[in-house]
């Protein structure tokens, strides 16, 4: 059986190290690391929304029939290791992450990485154009590209949808001051995962600062 390891930033029940899987072929891996929680200044809401939304995804995958490994562990590196000693995969396989430098750890640790399928554009066809820019390369040009090469709000002549590329001289405008009230921000109900993230957020990131979560942000995709 191998594993498919999800990170804290692309918490999905549709990343590409799911495709295909079954619970009969792949097991789930969840890491939380304490190095990296107490090696900076974390805000505490911010460690809440990724602890919560790893823990109730695992929650998700588990009402499918998935197996799940949530780990605690004093490094990625060790993590993968105990891993790997409790259950012997075939492979471990993850999404490539947004940094080269975890693209570097998880290489070192012999994690098999797949496209990330985050963004529209991956590096790989980013680097292509930027090669054809030399040294102009710009986010107005690149913006525009990727428009055409998606055909997104594109007319068949090529021109964009309206005759514009963009409008950002109106989004840089102030809001309305005519006296209209404004909605305020929607909570979400802090359950039983909430409450346990709490507390490991006291035990494992002592030093993190802000004010305790309180349902301002969503920790599911629902």
């Amino acid at each position: 059986m191998r594993t498919a390891l999800i990170l804290g930033d692309q918490l999905s029940l549709q990343g590409s190290v799911i495709d295909g899987a079954t619970p009969a072929d792949t097991r789930i891996l969840f890491i939380t690391s304490r190095s990296q929680m107490r090696g900076r200044r974390w805000h505490r809401q911010r460690l809440h929304l990724v602890l919560s939304g790893m823990a109730k995804l695992a929650r998700e995958f588990r009402a499918r029939g998935f197996e799940v490994d949530e780990r605690v562990a004093d490094s990625f590196g060790n993590g993968l290791t105990a891993h790997r000693q409790r259950f012997e995969p075939s492979e471990i396989v993850a999404m490539s992450p947004m940094s080269w430098r975890s693209v570097d750890m998880l290489s070192r640790n012999d994690v098999v990485l797949r496209p990330n399928r985050q963004f529209l554009c991956d590096a790989a066809t980013f680097a292509g154009w930027a090669e054809t820019k030399k040294n102009r390369i710009r986010m107005e040009d690149f913006y525009r590209w990727q428009r055409q090469r998606l055909e997104v709000l594109i007319e068949p002549d090529g021109e964009p949808v309206g005759g514009r590329w963009n409008y950002d001289a109106e989004n840089r405008e102030p809001p309305p001051k005519d006296g209209r009230s404004w909605p305020g921000p929607e909570h979400f109900e802090i359950d039983d995962i909430d409450e346990n993230v709490s507390a490991q957020i006291d035990e494992l990131a002592p030093h993190a600062f802000g004010a305790p979560w309180s349902g301002l942000w969503p920790t599911t995709a629902g």
